[in-house]
């Protein structure tokens, strides 16, 4: 097993998350049951090649909400210092929002206060917008010149949609975000039930799920909204299978964030893909072994954080038993080839393994070359083509 420098805090295993998703959670972390919270691209723009990274570098171009019966609350997330251009960008989205068919009942300005931010939303006066408004030489696609298209026939309503946004409006400067979530958290996933490590596993992986359905949503154009039900069942699907005895991420889910990127020479040059290229397989299929590789160490270390070492020994040890199993039937009937050695040890049943991904991934784990006391060769060394 690679060294691994347990995290004593807990909480630092939040500070990998975008801030809008953070943003994002905690909205959520505050709603009732008659509620839901929504992200969504502003303006239809197009962000291609987004990934979990680089959200942050595209928070102008996206809002979340809180919807229920009564209200809808339209958030605006700046971590970065707010410029004067930005402070006019957020008003011009809001003043095409306020404009539309949606009934706002707040505007809220949400920032990290580590950046000092002053509230400069309407340091402008409406008549010097407005000006700028009419004077823009921006392309039909910016906001501004759609704001133009819309108003410039009609001064007094533009001055109206002004003056109602500022009166719902709010500044919000928060510090320490993450542990404000753990704060919100704490009744949801049990904080006194559990060890401080399953609790702060168990925030991450709600983040993990957030982050996951709005990359979907968010690469398929479609807004993502979380109602109060589904929070719910989605915090006891995460007890369940994060606890202090046995841990496991969902698959599906830690598969679309963590992406396989055979670029990356430490890939090519692995002992685990070469293994995976004896066995013939197209690179579809090496990139889901890998990818299974992959979450087995997740999960290893996440038993690790529990001191849960015996786990994955016995975990390792069950799968390299098949594996030794396996080859020797294969090369007494004549079968022994990589793919059939890959093939039929991931057919062998290993009890200690909660879901077929970690089992499968643990196999693959163990062709690594830091492997020494149970490494495994779909094709032996000595029969390897150079």
């Amino acid at each position: 097993m690679d060294t691994y420098n347990i995290d004593e805090s807990g909480i630092n295993s939040l500070r990998g998350y975008a801030y809008q998703i953070k943003v994002f959670v905690l909205c959520i972390l505050s709603i009732n049951d008659d509620m839901q919270v929504g992200f969504e691209v502003i303006d239809d723009v197009s962000i291609k090649k987004l990934t979990p990274e680089t959200i942050d570098d595209n928070e102008d171009k996206f809002r979340s909400s809180i919807y229920s019966c009564e209200l809808v609350k339209a958030i605006q997330v700046k971590r970065t210092s707010i410029s004067k251009d930005d402070a006019k960008q957020i008003l011009f989205n809001w003043i095409l929002l306020e404009s539309s068919k949606e009934q706002i009942t707040d505007y809220i300005l949400f920032t990290d206060s580590s950046y000092k931010n002053k509230d400069i939303i309407f340091k402008n006066s409406v008549e010097d917008l407005y000006e700028e408004v009419l004077n823009t030489k921006r392309t039909s696609k910016a906001t501004v010149a759609k704001i133009k298209d819309k108003f410039k026939k009609n001064k007094t309503e533009f001055i109206r949609i002004y003056k109602s946004i500022k009166d719902k409006y709010t500044f919000v400067a928060v510090d320490m975000i993450d542990n404000k979530i753990d704060e919100k958290c704490k009744l949801l996933f049990r904080k006194t039930g559990v060890t401080t490590i399953t609790y702060y596993n168990r925030i991450s992986e709600l983040l993990k799920h957030i982050t996951f359905e709005i990359m979907k949503c968010v690469n398929e154009k479609e807004p993502y909204r979380m109602k109060y039900e589904e929070l719910m069942a989605c915090s006891e699907d995460i007890c369940c299978r994060i606890t202090d005895k046995f841990m496991y991420p969902a698959y599906s889910e830690f598969k679309r964030l963590n992406k396989i990127d055979f670029t990356d020479l430490k890939i090519a040059k692995s002992r685990e893909y070469k293994q995976l290229l004896a066995c013939k397989m197209p690179q579809k299929l090496i990139e889901m072994h890998l990818q299974y590789r992959n979450y087995y160490q997740d999960v290893c270390y996440k038993y690790l954080e529990l001191n849960k070492t015996s786990i994955i020994q016995d975990i390792e040890e069950t799968t390299y038993e098949n594996f030794e199993n396996v080859k020797f039937i294969l090369q007494n009937e004549g079968q022994d080839t990589p793919f059939n050695r890959l093939k039929e040890t991931n057919k062998c049943p290993n009890s200690y393994a909660n879901n077929d991904q970690i089992k499968y991934g643990s196999g693959i784990y163990l062709t690594r070359e830091e492997e020494k006391e149970r490494q495994i060769s779909w094709e032996d060394d000595d029969n390897a083509e150079s």
